[in-house]
């Protein structure tokens, strides 16, 4: 009984990270393009890192989502006191699929590999959090300018679904001789408009989601000293619920 009461000031001066850990766990899942990724769990090791499938320049901007989620995760693993296991890089399979379109985001995404691998061999756990998330800020928001750069692109390259659908509709209702055809063409067109505009939203939430965060990883970093300080957990909530009201756009789309 006396041993255990003196350890209970001991507990009560453990930093408290989960601010960051709820944080990171939210992050990863905005960023990624799963529904289901989007909710966060429970902290657990990170899961490996998914196999990219898209081909071309849409596999590039996948294997730098999955890169920045890999580091989140990690992130989130050590504010919770975990410890990482795997002492080789665990993202060897994303730079060759970024490379040829993107040299920079392969490089950063090679190191957040490397410098997961070196936390691991390091076993740090949640008192190395500060280090890990100054040691990895440079790599990370490299991925993450890469990820911007290489979006933007894909973007610009996706044929104008709305111009498209515009000129096919027009078409039709031109060629229409019976009224209720017609207008049951221009019912199914207004219908069609409505859920680009809804995909629409969803891609300009895509981007204000990387662009948060962004914003709320250099908020880790320039609170790297306080990052068990009440305020910071403040600050990070209100990051938080940003990428939430972003998440149920997105996921809308």
């Amino acid at each position: 009984m006396i041993l255990i009461a003196g350890m209970l000031p001991l507990a009560a001066c453990t930093p408290d990270y989960s601010a960051v850990r709820d944080w990171s766990l939210e992050a990863r899942g905005t960023l990624l393009p799963s529904p289901l990724a989007r909710v966060p769990s429970a902290p657990a090791a990170p899961a490996p890192t998914v196999a990219v499938e898209e081909s071309g320049r849409a596999g590039a901007v996948r294997a730098l989502q999955e890169a920045a989620a890999a580091w989140l995760a990690a992130l989130g693993y050590l504010a919770d006191d975990g410890r990482l296991s795997d002492r080789e890089n665990p993202l060897t399979a994303l730079p060759p699929r970024i490379a040829p379109f993107d040299p920079e985001g392969a490089a950063a995404a090679e190191r957040i590999g490397e410098t997961l691998a070196s936390m691991a061999r390091r076993s740090w756990r949640a008192p190395q959090l500060a280090y890990a998330v100054l040691e990895g800020a440079p790599a990370f928001e490299a991925v993450m300018a890469a990820l911007v750069r290489q979006s933007d692109l894909l973007a610009a390259e996706t044929p104008d679904a709305r111009a498209q659908q515009d000129a096919r509709m027009a078409e039709l209702i031109a060629a229409a001789r019976q009224p209720e055809t017609r207008a049951a063409l221009q019912e199914l067109q207004v219908t069609r408009q409505a859920e680009l505009d809804r995909r629409g939203e969803a891609a300009a939430a895509r981007r204000a989601a990387i662009a948060r965060v962004n914003e709320g990883h250099k908020l880790l970093v320039e609170r790297a000293r306080t990052l068990s300080q009440s305020e910071t957990a403040r600050l990070l909530r209100v990051q938080q619920d940003e990428l939430r009201r972003l998440a149920v756009i997105i996921l809308a789309g």
